[in-house]
C-alpha cells in the first residue's frame, strides 16, 4: 500500500492516485460485456440476456429495450443496470466490431 494514501479518505486517495471509482469501473465493464455480447463474441445467444429495441428511435441500430420490472431485486440486475448507459452511447462507439 502507499503509505501517502493509507491515512486519505477513499475519494481522496483515488484522486491523488488519478484512479477511477469502483462505480466508474464497474460501468466501463458492462458496457464492455455488453458489447461482447451484442457483437457475438461470446458463443451464446444476446436474446437470453437482451431484449433488442424494434422500434425506430434515434441513435445507433443496436439500441437495447428495457423490460419494466416491479421489484427492486430487478433492476439491478447487469441485463436491466447496462441498459440505460447503452442506449446513451454514440453510434460509432456502440457499432464498431473488433
Amino acid at each position: 500500500m502507499i503509505d501517502d494514501v493509507r491515512n486519505l479518505h477513499y475519494e481522496e486517495g483515488i484522486e491523488k492516485l488519478n484512479l477511477m471509482t469502483l462505480e466508474k469501473r464497474e460501468h466501463r465493464s458492462d458496457l464492455l460485456e455488453t458489447f461482447k455480447i451484442v457483437n457475438g463474441c461470446y458463443n451464446l445467444q444476446s436474446d437470453l440476456f437482451l431484449t433488442y429495441d424494434e422500434g425506430q428511435r434515434r441513435g445507433h441500430s443496436k439500441k437495447l429495450y428495457k423490460k419494466c420490472s416491479r421489484l427492486d431485486l430487478r433492476k439491478y440486475v447487469f441485463s436491466n443496470r447496462v441498459i440505460d448507459h447503452w442506449n446513451a452511447l454514440l453510434t460509432c462507439v456502440s457499432l464498431v466490431i473488433p
